[in-house]
């Protein structure tokens, strides 16, 4: 008789999506950016994808959702053999995909653009109520506060993020891939969208998440894959993995050795502690910066009502808020994308107000966005073309440059300069689109901070950075303003706030809610998280002002 053998329980494959021995070449700058890498997503689980910069996350995850083809390996859905030559491929199966910066279809109404290809009716006919009304109870139902009937050309970074998630529910998809959902969501934006995902679980829909806040991640994951230079590192259940493991997978032992989580006095857990900035001196005590009653009304955008604000030379000033609180539009007012309604802006005493990006840049302004593919960069150009857009008018020499010929060997030699201090490898003749989304952020930053500036102004810096380039964000941010230069911090992300500035203003309702100082989490007197929980509440207006404004 013959013996049965017992099929151990890991080779019983559940329906899910396998993507198995994938390799991915790009042949336009030499970059294996996929080795032979594994990943697998079940039903009904949360399975995040993790790795330091360049790991090759966003590229494994853009084959399984059709952006792009492999260059080997296969892609099974439900133990079936895929193909995908187009998202709307991998769709088909079940398989949508939120982008970093997801690309809403601009001139539509929002309801419009999410039942985009997929409208209810007969074929060639649109039941416009029909449609606007399941587009609304579904927003509803999963609390995004859409503004339904807005031009999608006026939306928020968030706002893009939340349409493109309602487009996927539309059309039931049932495997959902986000890259960096929580980047500029508040903390309770973040629990909202975790309890989200929870909920859709228990419906048997999974997830394959990508993120770099490792704490929030690990806390709803429930299962791990880790992958460093395109190959699998890892991949198992999240409560086997600490977080000295993890750090070690990600970056590899010899790096992660010496560079140890630092614990907090106060909580005596692993959380990084804010170091304290240097002393200064010989600096000018003039503000910088100064903005007074200034009013911002554009149809479209959140409004911006009689701000004051002031920048000392050689600080940080943190402006912490919900995306639609106001932040964009502010940042585009005091960068000259918007003119103010009322009010003065001036960089080292010039007036700015409804002047322009050139009188801004003319002044000493530099401003890098969030919406890194929007205005940042061309993606579909060479990256060398995003790199110089500061530095070319420099090019311009001799007896060509009064023809308007400038000169490639200092272009080249510029783009070389800004890719080396960013520290990312590859062609800067390459396609955008080829690089990482951690690589373009730090390239970017690499390109603002070389040019001599008087204020920068950051929108989301850390946005796509792993933990070893935030903390060089950090350092090249201090040194930045030694001298006697500032920095506007837009961000949604408090711990990068706490971590980066030395003063935060809250903006809420186009208005600032509360001004808090951080001297005691510098002296190690308030631990961290007091000052997150303290600032997140104040974003969405959960607490008492006073609980939250620390004199000054």
């Amino acid at each position: 008789m013959a013996r049965i053998r017992a099929i151990p329980l890991q080779e019983v494959q559940p329906p899910g999506v396998r993507l198995q021995g994938i390799q991915k070449y790009f042949p336009a700058n030499g970059v294996h950016a996929l080795d032979n890498t594994d990943f697998d997503l079940r039903r009904a689980e949360i399975h995040a994808l993790l790795g330091e910069n360049g790991a090759g996350k966003s590229t494994l995850m853009h084959i399984m959702a059709g952006y792009m083809a492999p260059t080997a390996g296969r892609i099974l859905v439900d133990m079936k053999d895929q193909r995908f030559t187009s998202p709307a491929d991998a769709l088909a199966v079940g398989i949508g995909m939120v982008r970093q910066h997801p690309h809403i279809t601009p001139g539509f109404r929002v309801w419009e653009a999410c039942i985009l290809g997929a409208e209810p009716g007969f074929p060639g006919f649109l039941h416009p109520r029909k449609a606007r009304n399941q587009v609304r109870d579904l927003s509803e139902r999963w609390g995004f506060e859409l503004p339904l009937e807005r031009d999608t050309r006026n939306l928020t970074v968030s706002q893009r993020q939340k349409t493109a998630v309602l487009a996927l529910l539309l059309r039931q998809a049932q495997y959902l891939i986000f890259d960096e959902p929580t980047a500029v969501l508040t903390p309770r934006e973040t629990q909202g969208l975790f309890e989200l995902f929870k909920l859709l679980k228990t419906e048997g829909k999974g997830f394959a998440l990508i993120s770099h806040k490792l704490e929030e991640t690990m806390a709803i994951a429930d299962r791990v894959t880790v992958l460093r230079k395109g190959k699998t590192q890892a991949s198992q259940s999240a409560r086997s993995l600490g977080n000295e493991t993890l750090q070690a997978l990600m970056f590899g032992m010899d790096r992660h050795k010496g560079s140890r989580p630092v614990k907090d006095r106060a909580r005596g857990d692993s959380s990084p502690t804010r170091s304290l900035p240097p002393p200064r001196r010989g600096i000018s005590s003039e503000p910088l910066l100064v903005v007074q009653g200034l009013s911002v009304e554009v149809p479209g955008r959140p409004f911006i009502r009689q701000i004051d604000l002031k920048l000392s030379p050689g600080t940080i000033l943190g402006i912490a808020g919900v995306r639609d609180s106001g932040l964009e539009t502010l940042e585009l007012a005091l960068s000259g994308f918007l003119r103010p309604s009322e009010g003065t802006i001036r960089l080292q005493g010039r007036e700015l107000a409804g002047k322009g990006i050139h009188t801004f840049r003319d002044a000493g302004g530099a401003y890098l966005g969030a919406d890194r593919t929007g205005s940042a960069l061309a993606p579909h150009l060479p990256l060398q073309d995003s790199i110089i857009i500061h530095a070319h008018p420099r090019s311009l020499r001799g007896l060509l440059g009064k023809w308007g010929i400038m000169e490639q060997g200092f272009l080249d030699a510029w783009a070389a300069r800004i890719m080396g201090q960013a520290q990312v490898a590859g062609s800067f003749k390459t396609s955008a689109h080829a690089f990482s989304g951690g690589m373009l952020q730090r390239v970017l930053l690499a390109r603002e901070l070389a040019e001599k500036t008087a204020l920068l102004i950051l929108a989301e810096p850390g946005w796509g950075l792993d933990r070893k380039n935030r903390e060089r964000l950090t350092a090249e941010l201090r040194r930045y303003v030694k001298p006697g230069r500032g920095v506007l911090l837009f961000s949604t992300d408090v711990e990068e706030l706490v971590a980066l500035s030395d003063t935060i203003l809250v903006l809420r309702n186009g208005a600032f809610s509360a001004h808090i100082t951080l001297d005691s989490c510098n002296k190690g007197i308030l631990p961290m998280d007091v000052y997150k929980t303290r600032i997140g509440q104040a974003m969405v207006g959960s607490t008492q002002e006073g609980s939250v404004h620390e004199a000054v």
